[in-house]
């Protein structure tokens, strides 16, 4: 029997162009914007639930808006069923997938089992149960389990002995920063920004990326102005927590691509100071335009930006900024090279054609 007629689409959960873009949506959206390019009609489907905003735009992969729940509850019910009713295997680029039909997923990292400290109020804790429940499926009936670092690729060898065949690595990309207008107003509609040199850091007030570590530093250096965008919450650091501790240090909430990418090229270095990520696209959006990067020597880090960063012990704030930078690193270009979304889209649609071209039969025998 010729296979080649009877293919199956595969198709993709778009429950993440309904959430605020932070690092797993922006993956979703670039590599499947990556994929389109390269797939042919026919061989992806997206769905998407009904209130879905950050869509792509594609040329080659349908989008379906079906079904009018929210958040997880949409990917549990409506996409569920559609991956049944269609007998479809799905592809789920966000750590989460339906328990009801297990298809393929990415797994960006372990945070969920390795990090409890972090996931102390009941939401959290919720969180990290739903998310271990997932891991258990992945393991058990995913037929491939993409993740973003060998970082992570390890640790679910180790931890829960996951056959490392059925593993595979990718990564995050830059290119997307291309497409962002940089604001150059931004000088002067906030002068007061700049009347000292100053350094930068981007993300959200969770006890991972270890903000701490910049209040801290930002003590010693009473030269330079420290700018945090992204969650600006202070009350996330206690009641001892008092603005006028740290002068030099402006949390300036959410913030524009524009703006971000003007802070980025100008800062004298872009700080990331992380305990635990699963990959960390900001600080490859820094290289991307001329900053340096002063990075934490933790998880995945090293082993992605090689000798293109400044490390620093995330535990250790005792420092000197000036001395780090004056140290040597090497070009960014080959970690700008390796790490690019259309390189992991074609990855990942290399190891998707044994699904591509499956008859029903076959594809449920790969499913399950």
């Amino acid at each position: 029997m010729n296979i080649h007629k009877n293919k199956l689409p595969i198709v993709i959960n778009g429950q993440f162009t309904a959430r605020r873009m932070t690092g797993q949506e922006r993956f979703a959206y670039e590599i499947i914007t990556e994929l389109d390019k390269i797939c042919k009609k026919g061989e992806f489907e997206l769905i998407v639930p009904q209130d879905a905003k950050d869509i792509p735009k594609l040329a080659n992969i349908p989008i379906i808006k079906y079904g009018k729940a929210k958040g997880s509850l949409w990917e549990q019910t409506f996409f569920a069923w559609y991956t049944i009713l269609h007998k479809r295997i799905s592809l789920n680029l966000c750590s989460i997938m339906p328990l009801l039909k297990p298809g393929i997923i990415c797994i960006h990292d372990l945070s969920y089992k390795v990090n409890p400290q972090y996931f102390t109020t009941p939401y959290a804790k919720i969180s990290q149960w739903w998310h271990k429940l997932q891991y258990y499926f992945a393991w058990k009936f995913s037929p491939i389990i993409f993740t973003v670092s060998e970082y992570s690729k390890q640790q679910m060898i180790e931890i829960y002995h996951v056959n490392p065949n059925k593993i595979v690595v990718i990564g995050n990309g830059w290119e997307h920063f291309n497409r962002i207008k940089e604001d150059e107003t931004l000088k002067k509609r906030k002068p007061e920004l700049f009347t000292k040199p100053y350094f930068f850091s981007l993300g959200s007030l969770a006890p991972n990326k270890n903000i701490q570590w910049i209040l801290k530093v930002a003590q010693r250096h009473w030269q330079y102005n420290f700018f945090i965008a992204g969650k600006a919450d202070l009350k996330a650091y206690g009641e001892d927590y008092k603005e006028c501790d740290y002068p030099n240090v402006k949390f300036l909430g959410y913030i524009s691509d524009g703006e971000i990418k003007y802070l980025m090229r100008h800062c004298k270095a872009f700080i990331f100071p992380s305990f635990f990520e699963g990959f960390g696209i900001p600080p490859l959006e820094a290289l991307s335009v001329g900053a340096k990067v002063i990075l934490a020597k933790s998880s995945c880090l090293p082993e992605i930006f090689g000798n293109s960063g400044y490390y620093i012990n995330p535990n250790n704030t005792n420092v000197d900024l000036d001395e780090i930078l004056s140290n040597q690193v090497e070009s960014v270009d080959k970690v700008l090279n390796e790490y690019k979304f259309d390189r992991f889209a074609g990855m990942i649609h290399e190891h998707l054609k044994p699904f591509l071209f499956a008859s029903n039969k076959q594809h449920r025998r790969a499913t399950f």
